[in-house]
């Protein structure tokens, strides 16, 4: 499967800083009650290779979700009831945007898994998995944090639409090869190639 966009923006973390314990930060749930986004933007984005402990009223839970740590969600396969309180605990990086980039195309691998019920009538159903993605794009030079992410874990935001929506896709990825060119009528330009890491997920219509 494959995408492309106009425009793309890179986040990285703060140099030399750690990222910042959470504790059973309070969660805002979509209207299904099945999305819960932590409330606090500051604990939005969580480190890669950190744990996640989520509570479903004050008892940790460890199935029935999937976590998406870039944008700091919880999605159950369920929904919640209405009177649930759901809190995260973890660590969060503290992001700021380095640089931007434009014509961007990402490949997604996606295998099917088999999702046959009783209730498929007799007919094999599949579910789409998604296994990996990775991309490429040209972008604008950045500042110094941009190009020392060379082989660091960064946060993408690929915007499928820029206007007052800003939908994206999001997600944490490491910037794999770059390239510069500075012509002499133009921009300085420079080309990159990226790899994800975890899943990437639809943006715009949670916040």
């Amino acid at each position: 499967m494959a995408m492309t966009g106009k425009v793309g923006a890179v986040y990285t973390s703060d140099v030399g800083t750690a990222p910042v314990p959470f504790v059973d930060k309070p969660t805002t749930p979509d209207a299904e009650r099945k999305r819960y986004q932590v409330t606090d933007p500051a604990f939005r984005y969580w480190a890669p290779d950190e744990p996640v402990t989520v509570k479903v009223d004050g008892v940790v839970v460890s199935t029935g979700f999937t976590l998406e740590g870039a944008g700091g969600f919880v999605v159950f396969d369920e929904a919640q009831d209405s009177e649930a309180v759901v809190t995260v605990s973890g660590s969060a990086l503290s992001i700021d945007q380095a640089g931007g980039f434009f014509n961007w195309s990402i490949d997604a691998e996606v295998d099917e898994e088999d999702a046959t019920t009783f209730e498929s009538g007799g007919w094999k159903e599949y579910e789409p998995i998604l296994k990996g993605w990775s991309g490429g794009a040209e972008a604008f030079w950045g500042d110094e944090r941009f190009f020392e992410s060379l082989g660091k874990v960064v946060v993408v935001k690929l915007f499928v639409d820029a206007g007052p929506s800003q939908t994206c896709l999001e997600g944490y990825a490491i910037i794999t090869s770059e390239g510069v060119e500075a012509p002499v009528d133009g921009l300085v330009e420079q080309s990159i190639d990226f790899r994800g890491v975890g899943p990437l997920c639809l943006r715009g219509f949670e916040e």
